[in-house]
C-alpha cells in the first residue's frame, strides 16, 4: 500500500479560525438581553474572553522599558508579519 507523500507546505487555516470568530460575533449582536439559555450564556462567556483578550494589559503585565516594548510589540507583530510573508512567498 502506497502512501501519498506530505506535501512540505502546511495550509494557513488562521483565516478559518477569524471566520468563525467573525460568525459569533455576528450571534453575539442578534442575541436578546432577556435570553438566558445554555448557547446564549455561552455565547457570552466567550464575548467576554474575546473582549479581554483584545484588551490592553493590566498595568503590573505590561512592558516597563523600551526594550520590553519592543520585544512584546515584536512578538505580537510577528505571527501575522510571518503569515503575510509566507502567503506573499506562495
Amino acid at each position: 500500500m502506497q502512501q501519498r507523500p506530505r506535501s512540505p507546505h502546511q495550509p494557513i487555516r488562521w483565516l478559518h479560525q477569524l471566520a468563525g470568530l467573525m460568525a459569533q460575533i455576528s450571534r453575539a449582536e442578534r442575541l436578546q438581553p432577556a435570553d438566558q439559555s445554555l448557547q446564549a450564556r455561552r455565547l457570552r462567556q466567550r464575548m467576554a474572553l474575546a473582549q479581554r483578550v483584545l484588551d490592553p494589559l493590566p498595568r503590573p503585565l505590561m512592558a516597563q522599558g523600551w526594550p520590553e516594548q519592543l520585544l512584546w510589540t515584536a512578538l505580537r507583530w510577528g505571527g501575522p508579519a510571518m503569515a503575510l510573508a509566507l502567503w506573499l512567498k506562495r
